[in-house]
């Protein structure tokens, strides 16, 4: 009779499946006192895509489940966790390698010990500068996200504004309480996500992840960046571009639309890690 998996990995790919199965291989030699499951969300639509897959059905702690249609970012992650059975959610990237062996026991071990800690994310390095991946941000504001893009990002109101929205003074070196980690890798206490409904499902790609680490410190849980720990990811985003980028690419244009629903959903809420800091 299979053990019961402590923690349990989703991965959602979209045309990555041959880094999917390089992130899936390097999870296979992670060193744990525990067992974990992989459980893989395939967006992708194509034939070819999920036939490589499909080879990683070799390993028995791996599960595939094949969408008919790109039901978008935030469901499909959802569909991946309602099969989780381990008392540890993880939300991976398709494109993580896992290079230390300990990543995923450490993580584990780090929230045991510290049960207040609902969100859990490692230092990121990007292949292709070989530079610390800014995973941190402060939570969102629009007309900052907006000039992020733009020649006013230079002005000299908005540079340091705009500076601490990307959270450019960070100590990417320190662990340290946050207000929201990219889900590019977040272990999350499946209890709490559970409680929150997963991810909230008025996104179709963006900003689900600063909405449920909002939502975990509004509930009294921390969300907390971990560098001890070190994965690497390709470096490549969907959001990327600047402004002229809008007209071009349908990712960036999503990013406003999910931008403005989050903008609107929190639009009188102050900021849940500020009030928690002061208690």
């Amino acid at each position: 009779m299979p053990k019961q998996p402590k923690a349990s990995i989703v991965i959602l790919d979209f045309r990555k499946s041959k880094r999917v199965c390089e992130n899936v291989e390097s999870i296979q030699k992670q060193i744990t006192d525990f067992d974990f499951e992989i459980i893989i969300v395939d967006n992708s639509c194509q034939a070819e895509n999920a036939e490589k897959l499909k080879t990683l059905l070799k390993f028995p702690n791996v599960q595939l489940h094949i969408n008919e249609t790109n039901i978008g970012y935030i469901r499909a992650n959802n569909q991946g966790a309602t099969m989780a059975k381990g008392e540890y959610l993880l939300i991976v990237n398709p494109d993580i390698i896992w290079a230390d062996k300990h990543t995923l026991q450490k993580m584990v071990d780090y929230l045991s010990k510290y049960k207040e800690i609902g969100i859990l994310g490692p230092k990121q390095i990007n292949d292709d500068t070989g530079k610390v991946a800014m995973t941190v941000r402060a939570f969102p504001n629009i007309f900052l996200q907006v000039a992020r893009r733009t020649y006013l990002r230079r002005l000299p109101i908005l540079k340091d504004l705009v500076a601490y929205d990307e959270m450019q003074h960070l100590d990417y070196d320190q662990t340290q309480d946050v207000d929201w980690l990219q889900s590019s890798f977040w272990i999350v206490r499946k209890s709490l996500w559970d409680e929150l409904h997963g991810l909230n499902k008025a996104y179709f790609i963006f900003m689900s992840d600063p909405d449920l680490c909002f939502r975990a410190w509004e509930k009294g849980y921390r969300v907390v960046y971990y560098p001890e720990v070190i994965v690497h990811a390709d470096g490549r985003r969907a959001s990327d571009g600047g402004f002229l980028a809008f007209f071009q690419k349908w990712t960036l244009r999503q990013h406003v639309k999910d931008s403005l629903i989050y903008q609107f959903k929190h639009l009188f809420k102050s900021n849940p890690h500020k009030r928690f800091t002061k208690r």
